[in-house]
């Protein structure tokens, strides 16, 4: 599995750099959920800030754990956990009450009068968020040269759509990555096979790929 930085479009994380906060009262350790978060090939130090805001913003999560849960989740896929998405999704559309739905906008660093429209829009399309289209649809940039820290000797030549979503096969000289990937980040993994590519979608989701750059840029083209 490969662990490098992934390039987000949607420019830096716009939160306050600080410490873990102390969840202790609300039964969790906060450390071993940023451990988990490494593990998981997310950020810990953006973990760290995403969930400080969030309890800055709802002091009472440090101290109800179901509050604290849902801050803990949100903050890990915020920080590019991938794997831990669906529960933070699930965990965010649950969330109903006002100290709550401002403390899940202040974890993802985002206005809370998007949130609603963040929480409904990805439930079909993993990759929105507010300001993509002033990027052009561009999402996030994975790869890069080897030779300074990036994943591949030279560019991908062929790309091809999976059947899970949010997946793509890069076939970089003579060797097939598999690109999972949203909103937050993305992770690369070597294939020891050719795959079998998904039928076309219709859903706007592409990877733009160039002989002359490294990196694989995920483009969602907006629809309507």
């Amino acid at each position: 599995m490969n662990r490098l930085p992934v390039q987000l479009a949607n420019i830096a994380a716009p939160f306050t750099p600080a410490d873990l906060p102390d969840l202790s009262a609300a039964g969790l350790d906060a450390a071993l959920a940023a451990a988990s978060v490494r593990a998981a090939h997310g950020d810990p130090v953006l973990f760290a800030h995403a969930l400080a805001a969030g309890v800055a913003t709802d002091p009472a999560a440090a101290t109800e754990r179901e509050r604290a849960l849902a801050l803990v989740a949100i903050a890990a896929w915020r920080s590019g956990a991938l794997a831990l998405r669906a529960d933070a999704l699930r965990r965010l559309d649950a969330v109903d009450t006002a100290p709550g739905l401002t403390a899940a906008a202040a974890t993802l660093g985002l206005e809370l009068d998007v949130l609603e429209e963040f929480r409904r829009r990805q439930r079909t399309d993993r990759y929105w968020w507010p300001g993509r289209a002033e990027q052009r649809g561009y999402v996030l940039a994975v790869g890069g040269f080897r030779g300074i820290g990036g994943a591949w000797i030279r560019p991908p030549e062929r790309v091809e759509r999976l059947a899970d979503d949010g997946a793509f096969a890069l076939l970089v000289s003579d060797t097939w990555w598999r690109l999972d990937s949203d909103v937050w980040g993305a992770r690369l993994s070597s294939l020891p096979e050719e795959p079998s590519p998904s039928p076309a979608r219709d859903d706007g989701v592409s990877v733009v790929i160039g002989p002359d750059t490294h990196l694989a840029w995920v483009h969602v083209r907006e629809q309507g």
